[in-house]
């Protein structure tokens, strides 16, 4: 009986159970980081040679994630003018949206 009492005054004075959503922590907006590639367009439309020219914020290593993706990326040979790329350079942007 007095184990019975005992609960009951912890049950009275324990702290109300928190809703689920106050037990969600909100998620930040993602950031968009962003590096400018200059890269050489291959025969086969794969870019070769890059070098960052630009990338913000410099301090999360976007250019070097971006130069690390650069051989899987490949362009169309064709430009917007009808010649052919191959053997030109251009600059290839790349957003990388980070959590």
């Amino acid at each position: 009986m007095i184990a019975s009492l005992a609960l009951a005054a912890a049950l009275a004075n324990a702290a109300p159970a928190k809703a689920p959503s106050e037990l969600l922590t909100p998620v930040s907006e993602p950031r968009v980081a962003v590096a400018m590639l200059n890269c050489l367009v291959k025969q086969d439309g794969h870019l070769t040679g890059c070098t960052v020219q630009e990338e913000s914020p410099n301090d999360l290593g976007v250019g070097q994630a971006a130069l690390s993706m650069a051989s899987q990326f490949q362009v169309d040979l064709l430009g917007p003018d009808g010649k052919s790329r191959a053997g030109s350079y251009i600059q290839v942007p790349v957003r990388i949206r980070i959590r």
